[in-house]
């Protein structure tokens, strides 16, 4: 049977991913955002498209039998601890927006989208998992804690909290509301424009996820049974050190060059889970064979 989706924040590139993979899925998908750049409207050209403030009195959103809520401020504007203040009352009041309409139309899952930078990098011991204490208190880390608790408190419907990590995939792009791409965006920019690439943190690991693969992921974490709640780490947990990501980066681009950067900030952990077995979870895509379709697809733009 088709599910009605709503996805909001869809015209970033997690959440226009995601609206592709679900339509892929065989749902009826509904796109919301701000506003939808002309690449993004037309690699969703078969989605419907919703744009306005989603805290305006005048924005109507449709039914859906699973709201799945990304849009939100990432970065505050100056002002200092007043920004700061906005930022998390605005995002929070969005979370309280979405979720209330997925309940007063009869949803019957709601999936807020959080991310590892709850964490703060001396948190957990060598991995962030579910049931690391998260104490990052930067705006963007006290704003997604804060919807993390506001879908923990809902009852009315099957809430879940889904913590991303490192995200990679072709269409990354920066755009007005997220000007800064992830750093294996930057690396393949460096080699491509026949730069060096440069990598900060050489020995830090990080885990990878491959864009694409989050809709189907996220679709089989809904289908577990007994019905799952609570948060989850929605990851590949493939960890790789920056110093061999780019390596393997090189290993496709010919003639890059890899310089040292920065070795001098505390490094970040990985994520993994103790919620889920994620390699049960999905057959998730290898990093070497998601920066290969990358590549492949940019060469035919």
């Amino acid at each position: 049977m088709t599910r009605r989706v709503l996805i909001t924040g869809a015209g970033g590139f997690v959440g226009s991913h995601l609206a592709a993979g679900f339509k892929a899925l065989g749902d009826a998908v509904f796109a919301v955002d701000r506003l939808f750049d002309p690449t993004t409207r037309q690699r969703l050209a078969d989605i419907d498209l919703i744009e306005g403030d989603l805290l305006s009195d005048e924005m109507a959103l449709p039914p859906a039998d699973l709201v799945i809520h990304g849009a939100a401020i990432t970065t505050p504007a100056k002002g200092g601890t007043a920004a700061e203040h906005v930022l998390l009352s605005t995002n929070t009041a969005l979370t309280n927006r979405v979720l209330r309409h997925a309940s007063e139309s009869g949803a019957k899952d709601f999936v807020f989208i959080s991310s590892s930078g709850v964490f703060s990098a001396t948190d957990g011991d060598g991995v962030h998992l579910e049931s690391t204490a998260a104490t990052a208190d930067l705006p963007y880390a006290n704003a997604k804690r804060a919807g993390e608790d506001v879908v923990a408190a809902a009852t009315e419907l099957r809430a879940i909290s889904i913590r991303l990590g490192p995200i990679y995939g072709p269409d990354e792009r920066p755009r007005d509301t997220r000007t800064v791409v992830s750093p294996m965006r930057r690396w393949l920019n460096m080699a491509l424009s026949d730069e060096p690439i440069i990598v900060d943190m050489p020995a830090e690991r990080r885990d990878w996820t491959f864009a694409p693969d989050l809709p189907f992921a996220l679709d089989a974490l809904l289908r577990q049974q007994p019905p799952l709640r609570g948060v989850f780490h929605l990851t590949s947990g493939q960890s790789i050190a920056n110093i061999d990501l780019a390596r393997m980066i090189a290993d496709l681009i010919p003639e890059a060059q890899i310089v040292i950067g920065d070795t001098t900030r505390i490094e970040r952990l990985p994520m993994g889970s103790d919620r889920l077995d994620l390699a049960a979870l999905y057959e998730w895509t290898a990093l070497p064979t998601g920066l290969a379709r990358i590549l492949a697809a940019e060469a035919r733009t």
